[in-house]
């Protein structure tokens, strides 16, 4: 009996293991669902980046893909995809965020060297209809140990994740009704 449960373990663990994504391949997966498109940042980002380039974040063309003003049935079809994409980025992966029917965000990092790490931030909201995901690399290991640490508020459609950074910086997203 212990052996074949052993055996059921191993096999379910590879069979994760196999289907585990990338965070750039998962921002790419994400960049091409339906409603979705690469943008350049505007003022309907739900994310304060306004030139962190001390901090790591830089905006290049092609890491930012966003999805606004979405009826409910496109925003089911996009949070649905959305959702089925990023349960394939593994879960030691997830270093911040929360989620609930109305909104949801969520920090993704993935080491990849002395510090350098890539970073997903992956936001939806039901009202007013919209999804953003940004793709950063390179991130420094202070900043997403800020973006780690960084309290979350949520109620209902409302949700903030403001991190400290260096000095009095700060990297913050905010959903709520008028985003």
């Amino acid at each position: 009996m212990k052996k074949t449960l052993l055996t059921l373990i191993a096999l379910v663990s590879m069979a994760f293991g196999a289907s585990a994504m990338s965070l750039k391949d998962a921002y790419k997966a994400l960049s091409n669902i339906p409603n979705v498109s690469v943008t350049q940042p505007d003022y309907n980002l739900p994310m304060d980046i306004s030139a962190m380039p001390d901090y790591g974040f830089v905006l290049s063309d092609g890491n930012l893909a966003t999805a606004y003003n979405l009826n409910v049935a496109q925003t089911k079809e996009t949070g649905y995809a959305a959702c089925t994409i990023l349960n394939q980025v593994p879960m030691m992966n997830i270093i911040n965020g929360a989620c609930n029917n109305d909104v949801a965000a969520f920090v993704y990092v993935e080491p990849t060297g002395e510090n350098s790490n890539d970073v997903l931030i992956a936001t939806l909201s039901v009202y007013p209809g919209y999804a953003v995901f940004m793709y950063v690399q390179n991130l420094p290991d202070a900043t997403c140990e800020a973006l780690s640490k960084a309290p979350v508020e949520m109620e209902g459609n409302y949700l903030s994740l403001k991190a400290k950074l260096q000095g009095d910086d700060e990297f913050s997203i905010i959903l709520n009704k008028a985003r």
